[in-house]
């Protein structure tokens, strides 16, 4: 009988990591979509919606086999056919493989968009982080790898935003350079860790999972939230020491701009965010009592490569919304 009524316990909650949107959070809902679709119109994004379910190789190829979302959060599908499918734990690579299938390239560049949909991560359910989450987000697409296009990304979402009141978002900022230039700082990443390992002898210096980071991925050490590797993290290079003269120029252009539209920003060294498709700009926008990331982007000018065709210009950001509308709240 106990077994039974713990059964039907469990049936009558959401799936873990899930949540229901209840009538009384309607109204912030609709107010996101009312500011997201102002924002878009004002600065000329056209609305796409890509399916939830996508072939499991664009995000292998996309995101990055040695990520954390490949390796421990994709929620895979089982079908009668032969294809391998997953759902979409990200917006990126799917706008990316819908420009590229129904050939934007001709259309005039770059081609602005923007979406808000559900995406899925099988991780450890917290405080701002869910198993299904939404994203809003805009993309820039073709056209030439100018800096201006970076701060129009950070600019649009900083606006987004300040529409949902949101005042004064921080803007952290970096540039993980190009696949260049990115090589010779990962050496540099990995021999310091390595240097440091070896000091230590048998005493463990970061987690696990950076222990396996340091050979197949050392960015990614950056991006530890682990205690121990966050103290670590503070000694270690940083790569703007690294980067080629091209790169710095670029970065420097993006940090003008921003001048220009008098949007103060933060530079931070460390950060690199986690996803493989990255170069040079990469940032984050945080409330101004918050410890979580509303919003994060950056610039990916080789995803279309990594999915099968030439290289394409591209920068984009995507925003959080269930942690929005808790700073909402």
């Amino acid at each position: 009988m106990k077994e039974e009524k713990k059964k039907n316990q469990i049936l009558l909650q959401a799936p873990r990591g899930m949540h229901d949107i209840l009538p009384e959070d309607a109204p912030y809902w609709e107010k996101i979509n009312k500011a997201l679709d102002e924002v878009a119109d004002f600065y000329d994004f056209k609305k796409i919606d890509t399916p939830i379910v996508e072939r499991i190789e664009i995000f292998i190829r996309g995101v990055g086999a040695g990520t954390d979302i490949i390796e421990k959060e994709l929620y895979l599908l089982k079908s009668k056919g032969a294809e391998k499918l997953a759902l979409r734990p990200e917006f990126t690579a799917p706008v990316m493989r819908a420009y590229l299938e129904h050939g934007m390239s001709r259309l005039p560049q770059p081609v602005k968009m923007y979406y808000l949909g559900p995406a899925f991560r099988y991780e450890s359910p917290q405080a701002g982080r869910f198993r299904q989450f939404h994203h809003a987000g805009f993309e820039i697409i073709g056209g030439e790898t100018d800096p201006v296009y970076d701060a129009q990304a950070i600019n649009v979402a900083v606006r987004f935003l300040e529409k949902l009141k949101i005042k004064n978002p921080i803007l952290q900022i970096n540039t993980i350079g190009c696949r260049v230039c990115r090589l010779i700082y990962r050496k540099k990443l990995q021999d310091f860790y390595r240097k440091q390992k070896s000091a230590a002898k048998e005493k463990k210096i970061i987690c696990r999972d950076c222990e396996r980071r340091m050979e197949i991925n050392p960015l990614r050490l950056l991006d530890c939230k682990n205690e121990l590797c966050a103290r670590l993290k503070e000694q270690a290079p940083i790569i703007l020491d690294s980067i080629c003269a091209n790169c710095r120029g670029h970065f420097k252009g993006v940090l003008e701009f921003l001048d220009e539209i008098g949007l103060p920003y933060e530079l931070n060294s460390y950060l690199v965010r986690g996803l493989d498709y990255y170069n040079r700009t990469v940032f984050e926008l945080f409330a101004e009592e918050g410890k979580s990331a509303l919003a994060g982007g950056g610039r990916y000018d080789y995803l279309s490569e990594l999915l099968g065709k030439k290289s394409v210009p591209a920068v984009g950001v995507a925003v959080g919304l269930e942690r929005v509308i808790e700073t909402m709240k």
